[in-house]
């Protein structure tokens, strides 16, 4: 059993330290619209709607390392992944700042689920008229 729940909370952590998005009306989104929804799509595990909204160059392994994981937890504990996207599904992001670096874009935000938070920074730039998550890093 603690097994078990070392596994969800690996999981929750994990995942709560991810930056989400999906959405299909991409192009209209500033900076801000596009990091929640790349954090709604890593949390809940929509890799494709992820990539559509990374530079999938430099968040590359990022993503692979957050997929591998839970597809890891999918096929060794699919009880344990069902009770993390639970508690995934009531993530609450909030934006505490957004700000400008030559022409990209800085996010702060905090992802909090399930008494657990974490502050990081989204850096976006400007790819074809839509903003593309560049970097994830932990907010100092």
């Amino acid at each position: 059993m603690s097994k078990f729940i070392l596994r969800i909370n690996a999981v929750v952590a994990g995942l709560v330290i991810l930056a989400g998005c999906g959405g299909s009306n991409e192009k209209a989104m500033g900076p801000e619209e596009t990091v929640e929804a790349f954090c709604r799509a890593v949390t809940a595990g929509q890799w494709s709607q992820a990539e559509a909204l990374c530079d999938t160059v430099s968040m590359k392994a990022y993503l692979d390392s957050h997929k591998e994981a839970w597809e890891t937890l999918q096929r060794e504990d699919s009880c344990a992944l069902a009770i993390a996207e639970s508690i995934l599904a009531d993530t609450v992001m909030t934006v505490e700042e957004v700000s400008k670096e030559e022409d990209r874009r800085v996010v702060s935000y905090t992802l909090a689920a399930d008494g657990n938070s974490k502050t990081r920074k989204a850096t976006l730039k400007k790819e074809e008229g839509a903003w593309r998550v560049e970097r994830i890093t932990d907010a100092n």
